[in-house]
């Protein structure tokens, strides 16, 4: 979600607008109020795929698959409404934050619109990403999805260092996309109290088996349980909160230390303001394994198997250097680079060259945003539609 926020902002700043902006939610995530209240325009919703979830915590792939067959319908009605969007809208240039259904849609119908996926998950295509020869069954399938979501698309791979792009493949290497209040936090270096985000919800019990043991520590943990209050003080010490973007970033620049599960914004916040970070992957979700290995042999923070916070307590290497942090100071001129590139390519044809060049005469474009939110997954499409940019 924040990298959809965060890249409408880049783009804004570039002089390209949001004009529309489509969302898919599913069983196991819906739409927050902090994303529809980040675009000046309406945020349609459709149903999209996502995972199903075995008490709470691990993808459990069997129920995944039986819940898409269940509502295959639904999706076909997604499919028409995304269609009829970019017809209505005529944008010149998609975005797609890995949304499945976008992806099929451009295989089925081949709209006349270039595509620019965006996704750390296009990584996977890269000499330099590390390989995990585990899962089986579950990485073939995460392998298909991301094929699937880049499908006759340009890719923008984001990572945590920098690779080569590959034109022959249409893809782009591009730095952590991060949301703007990120930057303008003062991190503190003296931080008391660790910051524990929890993608799934049903991990909370872990947190607290570690926080008996430790209840001098102090914790403040963030997670999706459908109908938690604001904030719960459960003990002295241990405070759990509802999914709240600044709120998070706020008392994550101020704590010691962040433990999350291995998501690639979570990851990279936590290391852009140089804070000690411990990652514990989902069960059974290669992308998060993959993430935590990649982001140790990056030098961001160390990964566990398990909610081990006192790693944490014990180490001071487990954060990132200044190099990272001059790496995603990059990533505004990366993505709008690639963004405008694809547009002046056109639909459909694959890069000749190493670098592209814009036209002299630049047209001031309107990006137009179909977001979702495919499990544990985002989706976030945006059409650009050219105007002739008056110059003063």
């Amino acid at each position: 979600m924040t990298q959809a926020i965060a890249l409408k902002e880049m783009l804004e700043q570039s002089g390209h607008r949001v004009v529309a902006v489509l969302a898919g939610q599913n069983q196991s995530r819906t739409l927050p109020s902090f994303f529809t209240e980040a675009f000046q325009v309406p945020v349609e919703p459709f149903s999209s795929p996502g995972f199903t979830l075995k008490h709470g915590k691990a993808i459990s792939t069997l129920r995944s698959v039986l819940h898409f067959f269940g509502n295959v319908r639904a999706y076909s009605r997604s499919l028409a409404a995304i269609q009829t969007a970019i017809d209505r809208s005529r944008p010149d240039l998609v975005l797609n934050f890995l949304e499945p259904l976008a992806g099929y849609v451009n295989l089925r119908h081949r709209p006349k619109v270039p595509v620019l996926s965006v996704a750390h998950h296009f990584m996977f295509e890269h000499p330099r990403y590390p390989k995990v020869h585990k899962f089986g069954v579950q990485a073939l399938g995460m392998r298909f999805y991301v094929r699937l979501t880049g499908a006759n698309a340009s890719r923008l791979a984001l990572s945590f260092y920098p690779g080569e792009d590959l034109p022959g493949r249409r893809l782009f290497v591009c730095p952590p996309v991060l949301r703007r209040q990120l930057f303008e936090l003062r991190p503190d270096p003296n931080g008391k109290y660790l910051l524990v985000y929890l993608l799934n919800h049903g991990y909370e019990t872990e947190i607290e088996a570690w926080h008996r043991q430790h209840a001098e520590v102090p914790i403040h943990c963030f997670y999706d349980k459908p109908g938690a209050p604001p904030e719960e003080r459960r003990t002295p010490n241990l405070t759990f909160h509802a999914l709240h973007g600044e709120k998070y970033l706020r008392l994550m620049a101020g704590g010691l230390g962040v433990v999350c599960t291995a998501g690639f914004e979570s990851i990279s916040e936590a290391a852009y303001l140089g804070k000690r970070l411990l990652m514990v992957p989902v069960q059974n979700h290669p992308e998060q394994t993959v993430n935590a290995l990649d982001a140790q042999l990056a030098g961001l923070g160390v990964h566990d198997t398990g909610f081990r916070l006192s790693r944490l307590l014990e180490s001071k290497d487990a954060k990132a250097s200044a190099g990272f942090k001059q790496w995603v100071d990059q990533a505004g001129a990366v993505a709008v680079r690639a963004a405008e590139i694809t547009a002046a390519r056109g639909a459909w044809k694959p890069a000749t060259k190493p670098k592209a060049e814009l036209p002299k005469s630049r047209k001031q474009a309107e990006i137009r945003g179909a977001r979702s939110l495919p499990g544990l997954g985002l989706g976030f499409r945006a059409g650009l539609r050219g105007e002739e940019k008056s110059e003063s």
